[in-house]
């Protein structure tokens, strides 16, 4: 495994370890974490934001998403990059078995700041399968709808 020095190579870097997960366990995925938590924040908040926006992997989709929120579980890194930006950048393909984005979304920017935008984006006219996706989002979090 080479240390990931950019959001791209975090991305691959997890990938990679979730294609070998049959072969080794989650050894390499373990030992990501640990390398991650010596990168910077933002680094690691896109190379997970391009893990869930991913469509190049549909037969792993759930699989590559699960270990990308552990992740964020795990190391809970912050930014202050727009949270509409990524929100939209991941509701399209975010698997809705998974709560740990919409706890990060909460965990970073906190509740009333996640509410306030959650409306702003149902209000710009989204598909309905980003609409549904945004209300188990909201069903998650506990946060009714207005």
């Amino acid at each position: 495994m080479k240390f990931p020095k950019t959001a791209e190579d975090i991305k691959n870097e997890l990938l990679n370890s979730i294609d070998k997960i049959n072969v080794i366990g989650d050894l390499r995925i373990r030992q990501l974490i640990q390398i991650l938590s010596k990168i910077e924040d933002r680094i690691i908040v896109e190379g997970i934001i391009q893990v869930f926006e991913n469509e190049d992997r549909i037969d792993s989709i759930y699989i590559d998403q699960k270990y990308a929120g552990i992740i964020l579980k795990k190391l809970n890194p912050k930014t202050n990059e727009n949270i509409e930006l990524l929100i939209i950048r991941t509701l399209k393909n975010w698997n809705k078995s998974l709560e740990e984005l919409p706890f990060w979304f909460k965990d970073n920017y906190g509740i009333e700041i996640v509410k306030k935008v959650f409306d702003e984006i149902e209000n710009k006219g989204i598909s309905k399968i980003e609409s549904d996706k945004l209300t188990t989002m909201k069903w998650f979090l506990g946060i009714k709808n207005s």
